[in-house]
């Protein structure tokens, strides 16, 4: 009887090790389809027009989603596997320009369009206001030239 209970001791310790086992490696795995998933967001399709790799439902993308996942089991980091993505179709791939070089006028031309918008509209309140504080009675010199314009005009 003792054998008995020894042997179903080890076989109820060899199944708990190894279903902690694969819990380890489902766990493992949901991680890495965590970040696949999240990198997949970061990814335009280059086929579908707006549509992030995550979101497509295209060949393309499917297979983008199977690379990423791939080059994350190999321990590539999140940068490394944009870049490589960024390289093979170009920065139009990414969602998020770089914040360099030309891709840059991305991230800054708004602000200078809406710094110079502001200035724009300072400048005209500034009028208005110069305008609003001149002083009404300094219309002599206007009311000459329309006195000169009502007289007739001798000899001619």
């Amino acid at each position: 009887m003792t054998r008995l209970r020894a042997a179903a001791l080890c076989a109820l310790v060899v199944t708990v090790a190894a279903a902690a086992g694969a819990a380890a490696d489902e766990s493992a795995d949901l991680a890495l389809r965590t970040r696949m998933w999240a990198i997949a967001e970061r990814l335009d399709c280059p086929v579908c027009q707006g549509q992030s790799v995550r979101d497509s439902n295209a060949q393309l993308a499917a297979q983008m989603r199977a690379i990423i996942l791939i080059r994350l089991q190999a321990g590539e980091s999140e940068d490394q596997i944009m870049q490589f993505f960024a390289d093979r179709y170009g920065p139009g791939v990414l969602r998020e320009p770089p914040r360099e070089g030309l891709a840059l006028g991305v991230w800054l031309g708004p602000l200078v369009v809406v710094g110079f918008g502001v200035v724009l509209v300072a400048a005209v309140l500034a009028r208005g206001r110069r305008r609003a504080a001149m002083p009404g009675g300094d219309l002599a010199a206007y009311e000459q030239i329309v006195d000169d314009l009502r007289r007739p005009r001798r000899g001619g």
